[in-house]
């Protein structure tokens, strides 16, 4: 009987840290697999769980049982796209070794999601799960936590949830309040009043930004726009109209919010977003367009995305300003008829099955490793959007 001791990485740590490319089949390559990514991240669990694998592996050659070792791994984003990646390996690695058993070591259940892809294939004797030692103290443990945040999936993971919470906590304990200040004579009770408000959206804020690295980002598309300024990029007349635009757009919200005397705040809200929209719906199409000619002007090809991004922006544009129009004919304070909230419906959801076509259309040739060629023969290959 032949007995396959199978370690797992799901999200690919082996290749995202270490550049290696997998299956790892064989006592060296799990080893040399295990060094490599030893020496990037010594601290990554699932260097351990390679080192378990190695470990039952040499256990049962001891026994004189016919065992053997490999080590699969999926992709960096976990879910459909890791578990393909992890279904193909799989088929390799089973069609070379031809198992009759299986043994599977993991760091964690996420790992072990691939269970029911090994059990329709070959029987699993056993689950081994490793865990990592750690000291029990308070420096360890806020080591331990300080590492965790460190790492964009559990960073995401855990602050994401807790930022918006304490987010939408803020908004609606300042909604109330906000109103209070606008209409009372006692501002500066209201405005103590809104202080736990205040720190709660703050925060939230916060840990939503920190979770998303929103100021490494921003300091890198500042020094990206210093570098296109020396470098005379054609994006700075189409980001500076973007902005301008975006600007626009709040001062025409401002206003269309004024128009209604005495409305209340529901109302006020969906006259700011009507009032605002469009500008804003074309500051991206500003910047899209910006893409779209310099790219071509670089690289002489299509930037398809920005047909697909254009019509995504269009389709909801129509579709909000239709959900906007109706909530004010609901509340009677609009004179647009239901025709025209009915074509503005129309209108988006036209555009957005269009833009959904043709970015699978897109999608489709990517994947087929084909190109669309272009007036006298030119082929095109697809950016990222």
């Amino acid at each position: 009987m032949r007995i396959l001791v199978l370690s797992v990485d799901r999200d690919d740590d082996f290749g995202s840290k270490a550049g290696l490319v997998s299956p790892f089949i064989g006592r060296e390559e799990n080893i040399e697999a295990a060094v490599a990514l030893g020496l990037k991240d010594p601290e990554d669990s699932d260097l351990n769980t390679v080192l378990a694998a190695v470990s039952i592996y040499e256990e049962m050659l001891k026994k004189g049982i016919d065992a053997h070792i490999a080590t699969v791994c999926g992709d960096v984003k976990v879910g459909y796209e890791s578990d393909l990646v992890l279904a193909t390996q799989l088929e390799n690695v089973f069609n070379q070794i031809k198992p009759d058993r299986v043994v599977l070591v993991s760091d964690g259940a996420e790992d072990e999601y691939i269970y029911p892809m090994i059990t329709s294939r070959v029987k699993v004797d056993s689950v081994r799960r490793v865990w990592v030692k750690q000291a029990p103290t308070v420096e360890g443990t806020y080591y331990i936590l300080v590492k965790m945040m460190q790492d964009d999936k559990i960073r995401k993971r855990i602050l994401t949830p807790i930022g918006l919470i304490l987010a939408v906590i803020g908004i609606f304990a300042m909604i109330p309040l906000l109103w209070r200040l606008y209409h009372t004579v006692d501002q500066i009770g209201v405005i103590a009043d809104m202080t736990w408000g205040m720190l709660a959206l703050v925060l939230g804020l916060y840990l939503i930004g920190y979770a998303y690295k929103v100021g490494e980002r921003t300091k890198d598309i500042g020094v990206r726009a210093g570098r296109a300024l020396r470098s005379g990029s054609q994006m700075i007349p189409f980001a500076i109209i973007s902005i301008i635009l975006f600007i626009m757009g709040i001062i025409l919200g401002i206003n269309s919010a004024g128009l209604i005397a005495g409305a209340d705040v529901a109302v006020q809200m969906i006259l700011f977003v009507e009032g605002a929209l469009w500008m804003w719906a074309f500051s991206f199409i500003a910047i899209e367009t910006g893409r779209f000619i310099n790219h071509y002007l670089n690289t002489s090809q299509i930037y398809w995305p920005h047909m697909v991004a254009t019509m995504t922006v269009l389709a909801s544009g129509f579709i909000i300003q239709g959900a906007s129009d109706a909530s004010l004919l609901f509340m009677k304070q609009d004179n647009v008829g239901e025709t025209i909230i009915f074509l503005e419906f129309v209108a988006g959801f036209l555009l957005a099955g269009f833009g959904t076509l043709l970015s699978m259309t897109l999608r489709s040739i990517q994947n087929k490793g084909k190109d669309i060629p272009l007036e006298g023969g030119e082929k095109v290959e697809y950016p990222e959007a």
